[in-house]
């Protein structure tokens, strides 16, 4: 069992139905802290992940909702503020498909899109959270990005540029909110053994084999690896951390 420390209240993760959110909601709950989830069309893999949590003696919460409607937002979190009584930590851990290309090679429509649902679906989470963890006393929000912010690999735009803009948001929540005990940081996450990484079509010699050859430990990341990393920057033990972007990605942004 780990030592990650939590207040009394949930956990937030929105994209828990997911790889990546998936293990974040499991090593959550086995820190001992509830947590609500949202999904928006896997709703097979949110029952499973419920059971996870409940497996793992805590509550959970599901709910299906789209980040680009405010109103859903805001009304999922005020169910978590009313069934646990107060949110302390919220992960954001979803995303669009990846499209790899260069970026002046994709569709306008797509770019707007992307755009849309990283950074507007983001700020619809902030938006609705902030209020939420100021009336609770304080708290984290926790965002997964793309090590590509830090240093850029062709073809990724798609990724690293609306995500750019989701590192932006939280540097601006760490340093107007941290005055009423909320903390904001970034995971940038580099090629790990899960999620997206794993649904990319990279034929050799492509994107991923480019960020391997960039990579000092010379091997994808195990998802754990990463898992760790999003609960202790949302837990307790990194209190004095705040406006910072984390990259988990074997050294490939040095």
């Amino acid at each position: 069992m780990n030592n990650y420390r939590f207040p009394d209240g949930a956990a937030i993760v929105f994209g828990g139905s997911g790889g990546l959110g998936g293990g974040v909601v499991d090593l959550l709950s086995k820190s001992g802290t509830d947590v609500a989830f949202t999904y928006l069309t896997n709703k097979e893999a949110a029952e499973k992940n419920i059971a996870m949590v409940e497996a793992n003696a805590q509550r959970g919460m599901a709910e299906c909702v789209d980040l680009l409607d405010l109103d859903q937002v805001e009304n999922f979190v005020a169910k978590a503020c009313e069934e646990f009584g107060r949110i302390h930590s919220v992960v954001f851990a979803t995303g669009p498909f990846l499209h790899i290309l260069p970026i002046m090679d994709a569709d306008p429509d797509v770019f707007y899109k992307t755009l849309d649902t990283d950074i507007k679906g983001f700020y619809h989470v902030v938006r609705a959270c902030v209020p939420a963890l100021r009336e609770g006393g304080g708290g984290s929000i926790t965002a997964l990005t793309t090590a590509a912010i830090h240093k850029y690999i062709s073809t990724d735009g798609l990724s690293s540029i609306p995500k750019a803009g989701v590192q932006h948001l939280c540097t601006a929540i760490a340093r107007e909110e941290g005055q009423h005990g909320i903390r904001a940081n970034c995971v940038a996450v580099g090629l790990i053994a899960i999620g997206l990484s794993q649904e990319i079509d990279s034929p050799p010699g492509g994107i991923l084999d480019q960020w391997m050859q960039q990579v000092p430990l010379a091997r994808a990341g195990a998802p754990v690896e990463l898992f760790d990393t999003v609960v202790f920057l949302a837990s307790e033990n990194a209190g004095y951390i705040t406006g910072q972007s984390l990259p988990v990605d074997g050294g490939y942004s040095a």
